[in-house]
């Protein structure tokens, strides 16, 4: 017959610290579970604020707009789409009339209109691309149009501030009236781009500066759009004259170099085809150099010039020609006609 046991209290302070255990490992590795899962999420939340700052600007698949049809449009256009941040589809242009510009558009396959207003209505952000003296009269033309929620505006209109177009809309109100009823904004949120044409084959350099109403926000959503198309840097606003003259002007310096380069190797015996060639190569060369070796032009061009050797003498030539003078006359030349053009001159 078995006799059953009664616990002792040795047996329950026994039992009593083993459960104690036992909760205690399980505690613990609930902690860690805890700890590995919300570890995970900071690390997701980090990734996206830092690596994708921009992935819901993305997302949300913004329309963007042009009012003006010109060269740098096309140009900041075929660099968003090809560099992946925006399709044709969901870019709207509107132009002066010129049926050829129209249809060069909407080859393609983006909406084109004849009215400025009508751009504004289908895109929430829009670039204003048209010469500086144009500027006033398209700002006259969509003010009654403008969601200041809405509607984000980057300026490529080159020497004009952006509190020139705040305050040229300045008295806008917010068409939205499900979330600002009773509400008046007075300003809107403005950007100043200067890109150049090499957007056109994602290999821009362009300033970007913000104005006063603008958001960080804005300014990372334009700059994924800008970086899409090659290099972007933000610059004070005051800085953004300068811009115009080293890289907004840029490519035409570079262009022209270009070609005298290959003028000078026909001259010497080169077939044409063969001097351009050589010459274009050459300068997306030397330019690569600078920008991957981070050496500065100076240093690398004394490593080209050998004591007593033939590029030596051709730098000496350029010299007393004036070259380097020209250049920065260039560049202060054309600074200071974005200026002047900012003032309506």
């Amino acid at each position: 017959t078995s006799v059953p046991l009664r616990p002792t209290n040795g047996m329950m302070r026994a039992c009593s610290h083993a459960v104690a255990h036992v909760t205690a490992r399980a505690s613990a590795k609930a902690a860690r579970r805890c700890s590995r899962s919300t570890t995970r999420r900071a690390f997701v939340s980090a990734s996206l604020s830092s690596d994708d700052a921009d992935a819901p600007e993305k997302a949300k698949r913004r329309t963007l707009g042009f009012v003006g049809a010109g060269s740098m449009a096309e140009a900041m256009a075929k660099g968003f789409v090809s560099g992946g941040v925006a399709k044709f589809e969901d870019i709207a242009v509107s132009h002066s009339g010129n049926p050829l510009t129209a249809k060069r558009w909407r080859d393609l396959g983006v909406s084109v209109f004849t009215s400025n207003v009508d751009v504004l209505n289908k895109c929430d952000t829009v670039f204003l691309a048209v010469k500086p003296h144009v500027l006033p009269s398209v700002l006259r033309e969509v003010v009654d149009s403008v969601d200041i929620e809405r509607h984000l505006f980057v300026s490529v209109a080159a020497g004009v501030p952006s509190n020139f177009i705040e305050e040229g809309m300045s008295c806008s109100k917010s068409l939205n009236s499900k979330e600002s009823e009773g509400k008046t904004k007075t300003k809107p949120r403005v950007i100043r781009v200067m890109p150049n044409t090499p957007c056109l084959v994602n290999a821009a350099a362009s300033g970007i500066s913000r104005g006063s109403h603008s958001t960080t926000e804005d300014m990372i959503y334009v700059n994924s759009l800008m970086q899409a198309c090659g290099l972007s840097v933000q610059v004070e606003e005051k800085l953004m004259n300068a811009v115009v003259g080293v890289s907004g002007s840029g490519p035409a310096y570079g262009f022209l170099f270009i070609e005298a380069l290959a003028d000078g190797g026909v001259a010497a015996g080169l077939p044409r085809d063969v001097a351009l060639k050589l010459a274009a190569q050459t300068l997306l060369g030397a330019a690569k150099m600078v920008i991957e070796t981070g050496e500065h032009p100076g240093v690398l061009k004394d490593k080209v010039c050998s004591p007593g050797g033939t590029t030596i003498q051709a730098v000496r030539t350029l010299e007393a020609n004036g070259f380097r003078s020209a250049v920065i006359e260039a560049v202060l030349a054309s600074a200071a006609r974005s200026e002047a053009l900012g003032k309506g001159k």
